[in-house]
């Protein structure tokens, strides 16, 4: 009877220890815990040799590179998988395979791209906002942090650990501003402490005809079955900014991981094989005005499930990436950059697009055929009154 009283004594204290050291680490957590301002002025690297912005046809690149650990032999714990990041050989093929890309495609205007890590376990503590940098020496950059956790318990048997990541935009032109906006709903406590502060990037460049702007915003939208109503308030709060951006006569170009489908996705067949997901959610058909333009290219996905390696035929993809333009900003060409799922979970969206500096570009036709009218009716006016007159 003493021995048990001895156990039982012994594995009270073992709980109470335990206890006290979750609580602990709940308070450390919860002090250190990343809380950004609702807008925060983010630096722009390389502005010595950046050409300010023009209106001719700009070319657009869109990447989540799932921090170079997502290539296509790749599973995902929080997705139904077991691996938190490759082996350290494959994770140096996946990140020389993005410096690859985007060595090769430095003439393209703006690239943004998502799941940057700055400083992570899981991409074994490489910068890669700098050594992207390098790939694209030439051009200005920005970098928004939306993940940034001291230790990510999760999975137990192999814990994340650091975490410091981010959205980054790069560019051939300087921009004049740029910004970070975070969403204002998270997790609730404590799941809020090691899961990602979701946010997007806004930057301002100044165009050589008016005093309109151009208006550029990289996201990366939240993710998972669980973050419905998240992804809800997010999209809804950015249609506002949008639409009162447009309305100051700004020309606006969102691109990014939206984490939902485009409205018109259900009726898309994909080529080349894939297999589609019709389970994905969507953004509602009346999100944005009818004249707004939803780029992406509807024959090829860009994302792929990760509760295991990909499997070509079997594994299901869906459309994540793609671009949405104001109604002045003319889409030319929009598609995807198939890599196979090489080296992340998503693949390259390209976009190139001209802006429309008409007067009554990107309104709405009634409202072009009632201006067209008053214009008509002033310049009658005008022969009546001063008769001969050109």
């Amino acid at each position: 009877m003493k021995t048990i009283k001895i156990i039982l004594r012994i594995l009270i204290y073992l709980a109470i220890f335990a206890l006290a050291g979750f609580c602990f680490l709940l308070y450390y957590f919860t002090k250190n815990d990343y809380q950004p301002l609702p807008v925060t002025n983010l630096s722009v690297e390389n502005k010595s040799r950046i050409r300010p912005a023009d209106s001719n046809a700009l070319t657009f690149i869109t990447w989540n590179i799932g921090y170079c650990g997502l290539n296509r032999d790749m599973d995902f714990f929080y997705d139904g998988g077991k691996k938190v990041r490759p082996d350290e050989i494959t994770f140096q093929k996946n990140l020389n395979g993005v410096f690859g890309f985007l060595s090769d495609n430095d003439s393209v205007n703006f690239i943004f791209l998502q799941e940057v890590d700055s400083f992570a376990k899981r991409s074994y503590f490489t910068n890669q906002m700098k050594l992207f940098s390098k790939a694209l020496a030439d051009y200005s950059s920005s970098f928004a942090t939306n993940y940034n956790v001291p230790f990510v318990p999760m999975p137990l048997l192999s814990p994340m650990g650091q975490v410091v990541s981010g959205i980054a935009t790069f560019s051939g032109f300087l921009p004049y501003k740029c910004e970070r906006y975070s969403y204002p709903l998270n997790y609730p406590w404590p799941m809020k402490l090691f899961l990602l502060d979701r946010c997007f990037m806004l930057q301002r460049y100044k165009l050589s005809s008016g005093n309109k702007e151009l208006v550029l915003i990289n996201l990366h939208n939240s993710a998972f079955d669980d973050a419905d109503l998240l992804r809800q308030y997010e999209t809804w709060m950015l249609r506002g900014f949008l639409l009162n951006e447009y309305e100051k006569g700004n020309y606006v170009i969102v691109g990014g991981d939206w984490n939902q489908n485009p409205p018109k996705y259900r009726k898309l067949t994909f080529g080349g094989g894939f297999k589609k997901n019709n389970s994905t959610p969507i953004i509602s058909s009346d999100y944005l005005p009818e004249n707004w333009n939803i780029a992406y290219d509807s024959t090829l996905p860009t994302n792929r499930d990760v509760h295991e390696g990909y499997v070509h035929g079997k594994t299901p993809t869906t459309i994540y990436d793609f671009f949405i333009t104001s109604p002045n900003v003319i889409v030319e060409q929009v598609n995807v950059i198939n890599c196979g799922f090489e080296f992340s979970d998503h693949q390259p969206v390209y976009m190139r697009v001209k802006l429309d500096t008409a007067p009554l570009s990107g309104c709405f036709s009634d409202v072009k055929n009632n201006v067209t009218i008053l214009q008509d009716s002033i310049i009658k006016l005008n022969e009546r009154i001063y008769p001969g007159k050109k």
